[in-house]
């Protein structure tokens, strides 16, 4: 597969939406806050009929459908008597996916049938985000159907996300260690990973490799098993390339990564810095800067730490507490900045908001972090997580009541007990713990114990209340 972005349909945005969407869709968003799904499923319905390559519309609309029918329970596998949905032969793909929408998922979201289907079509309207989104409802109704956890895996390598492929893979390795397929499909993905990372993905690397000696040295690069003396070898023959041309960003952004896998930090970040100003538009490149410099301030934080530590009264021990302090405070503001430049730059991206939300919430700015979580709570994928932090900023302004609603909501949109649900529920049981009420303390915390009975000191806890 591997299309170009010019071979795939253009996405509309929100804010791309003519007038009477935008006001459909605003009302939709203040719907699915109130959980009044009938009335979300109303309004959105007509957009993505209008406005079929509105893909926001769709998770939504799919989201609605979903929990209006049950929340996270299966649906049938089948249209009744396990037949494909016939359309009509005449109508195009996209009057199919039309009558799809209005005439299955209405009534049963994750019908599997009904996305291989839509999956199909979506491909042939060349509208790769759809397709993914058929067979993550599937998933979503069936997480144990592998059938559709290798497809939906082979998608994602198909149109180069190898990270998102990576997690399906291990999903199926969770449900069959002894899967060699998906354990090889993990190790290539893992691998096409690492390669994109580093700026050498865009189709097939080698091809752009004049030298085949070269494209040799990186498929070693790309593999975790180097030894120490092969990345101070490939690092050598390096550096002549770069004395030779300090401008070649590849070479730039090799030196950068093996000095980080050699654990030289101060000189994988110098070179980092290098291939951003080499080419300030990427901004992979700048997310890594920032990490680089974070595992730099990381190390001399914790050796302060452990100086201090070590001996408290020390001559400069109140010197390095005040540089303590300052750095973690300046870097709460650095975290704040970037964030906030990168929402501003694409204010409808709910994702980003979300960041910016918690980089707020980290520097203690809980009552800015506030908007910006309300309007990341529209994105689907990120819903729970938003709701989890907007309990947080609630319940350190001591606004108790608007916390434990925030978590309360979270956890009820949660079906499986994964890690996610902990955490809600050990933070909604801290809220009644504040508050008070002990029963709906130890509900929340016996939750969590039937399910994990290691996590955290629930055990301890919950134990204690029989004592």
């Amino acid at each position: 597969m591997n299309q170009t972005a010019s071979d795939r349909i253009a996405i509309v945005k929100d804010s791309e939406l003519e007038p009477q969407h935008q006001n459909l869709w605003k009302k939709a968003m203040l719907a699915a806050e109130q959980k009044n799904w009938e009335y979300v499923v109303n309004l959105v319905l007509p957009i993505v009929k209008a406005v079929p390559n509105f893909l926001d519309g769709r998770m939504l609309l799919r989201t609605a459908e979903a929990d209006r029918a049950g929340g996270g329970k299966k649906m049938s596998l089948g249209f009744g008597g396990g037949g494909l949905f016939k359309s009509g032969g005449k109508k195009d793909p996209w009057e199919q996916i039309s009558d799809l929408e209005e005439n299955v998922f209405q009534k049963d979201p994750y019908n599997t049938s009904a996305n291989q289907q839509l999956y199909d079509l979506a491909l042939k309207v060349h509208f790769p985000e759809l397709g993914a989104l058929a067979l993550e409802t599937i998933r979503r109704g069936s997480p144990d159907n592998t059938k559709n956890l290798h497809r939906l895996a082979q998608h994602y390598l198909g149109y180069d996300e190898p990270e998102k492929a990576g997690e399906i893979f291990a999903a199926l390795l969770k449900i069959n260690p002894q899967d060699m397929e998906a354990r090889k499909g993990e190790q290539h993905a893992a691998a096409r990973t690492s390669i994109l990372r580093q700026g050498w993905g865009g189709g097939d690397f080698r091809e752009t490799m004049k030298d085949q000696g070269e494209a040799a040295k990186l498929e070693m690069l790309s593999k975790q098993g180097m030894t120490k003396e092969q990345m101070e070898s490939f690092l050598a023959e390096t550096i002549e390339q770069y004395n030779a041309d300090q401008s070649n960003i590849m070479v730039v952004k090799r030196m950068a990564d093996l000095y980080e896998r050699l654990d030289d930090l101060d000189n994988a970040h110098a070179f980092y810095k290098y291939a951003l100003d080499l080419n300030p538009a990427d901004v992979s490149m700048q997310r890594k800067v920032d990490q680089i410099r974070d595992k730099v301030q990381d190390r001399e934080l914790e050796q302060m730490e452990a100086d201090i530590a070590a001996n408290p009264d020390a001559a400069d021990a109140g010197e390095k507490r005040a540089r303590i302090d300052a750095i973690r405070q300046k870097r709460a503001q650095l975290l704040v900045g970037e964030a906030k430049a990168r929402a501003d730059r694409n204010p409808t991206d709910k994702t980003l908001r979300f960041e910016l939300g918690q980089a707020f919430f980290n520097a203690g700015m809980h009552t800015e972090a506030i908007p910006e979580l309300q309007q990341a709570k529209s994105n689907p994928h990120i819903r729970t997580k938003a709701m989890l932090m907007l309990g947080r900023c609630f319940e350190k302004k001591n606004m108790n009541d608007l916390a434990q609603n925030a978590l309360a909501d979270a956890a009820s949109e949660l079906t499986v007990m994964d890690n996610i649900k902990k955490e809600i529920l050990y933070e909604l049981a801290l809220v009644h713990e504040k508050m008070g009420q002990k029963e709906q303390y130890l509900d929340s915390l016996k939750e969590i114990y039937n399910a994990d009975y290691g996590y955290r000191d629930v055990a301890k806890r919950v134990e204690s209340s029989y004592s």
